[in-house]
């Protein structure tokens, strides 16, 4: 974030609390409320009105177990299942470096809650407004959260989609019945109001429990990028690094790292000189990238 002040280092802490509300955190992350399928299906069938026993998205195989459930506009739909996998896509990370590190969402214990290892971290990004360079500036940021964490990420598509900070996370009509990718795209201050001033990214990404309604991983993720602010930051002499280090920064909050004090790390809330991770954000990132697969005990 590209903030010179006091007053925007407070603002930019308000902004993620706004995002942490949006994506459904209060404090620490906590699953959301599950029932049996037989008891979902009921509630479908008494809630919608439909002759159908099953709601949107549900097949007969969803009897076979309990799933979780979350809400999204205004409707309660089961969480998607995780695609098959036999492990990891990638080796963990080993914890080389250390140094102040912070998490978003944490479960009971303080372990981070991350993106699940075993499957992709699929992300789309909306091309609109992007500068010269911008989908280099992604390529080059996404490798150094990827390399840094241990976990893959797949760019499968564009979008045409907002980057609305309450973005629901399940589009059945634009991405399918799984959780919707990670959103990358480029505004502005007039499309995301929380772009406004000297802020040039947001990002983050929501809680979510296991289809099961075990565990926490993350999902949905979403990155703002001010295009105008980034693209003159991209003119100057030495800019380029600059700029990927903002977008390494907005990625690294979509994967689960809080602010921190130490001027010294990436996660710091104030530009600087730093251009890439510092120890303490590979840290973090090595460790949101260490947490279990939904799935494997």
């Amino acid at each position: 974030m590209d903030v010179t002040s006091w007053r925007e280092r407070r603002r930019s802490r308000r902004l993620l609390r706004h995002m942490d509300r949006a994506s459904g955190r209060s404090g620490r992350a906590r699953p959301g409320v599950w029932l049996t399928a037989a008891a979902v299906a009921l509630v479908w069938f008494v809630g919608s009105g439909s002759t159908s026993t099953f709601g949107p998205g549900w097949t007969p195989a969803d009897l076979l177990g309990p799933r979780a459930l979350v809400e999204v506009d205004g409707r309660t739909v089961a969480v998607p299942r995780p695609a098959s996998s036999e492990g990891r896509l990638a080796p963990e990370v080993p914890v080389t470096t250390s140094g102040e590190h912070a998490f978003l969402h944490v479960h009971d214990d303080g372990s981070p809650v991350g993106y699940d290892p075993c499957r992709p971290v699929e992300y789309v990004v909306r091309p609109d407004r992007a500068p010269r360079s911008g989908q280099s500036l992604i390529d080059d940021a996404v490798q150094v959260v990827a390399e840094a964490s241990g976990l893959v990420l797949v760019q499968v598509g564009e979008t045409d989609e907002p980057p609305l900070m309450d973005r629901p996370l399940i589009q059945p009509d634009r991405y399918g019945p799984g959780w919707a990718p990670v959103l990358i795209a480029w505004s502005g201050p007039d499309e995301v109001s929380e772009l406004e001033g000297q802020v040039a990214g947001v990002g983050g990404s929501a809680a979510v429990p296991g289809a099961d309604g075990s565990g926490l991983w993350l999902a949905a993720g979403r990155v703002a990028l001010d295009a105008e602010d980034l693209g003159a930051l991209l003119s100057r002499n030495g800019g380029y690094e600059r700029a990927r280090a903002i977008v390494v920064h907005e990625l690294a909050h979509v994967l689960g790292l809080d602010h921190v004090d130490d001027p010294d790390e990436l996660m710091h809330p104030l530009t600087s000189s730093r251009t890439d991770l510092g120890p303490g954000d590979r840290q973090g990132l090595a460790l949101v990238g260490q947490v279990g697969c939904e799935g494997f005990s």
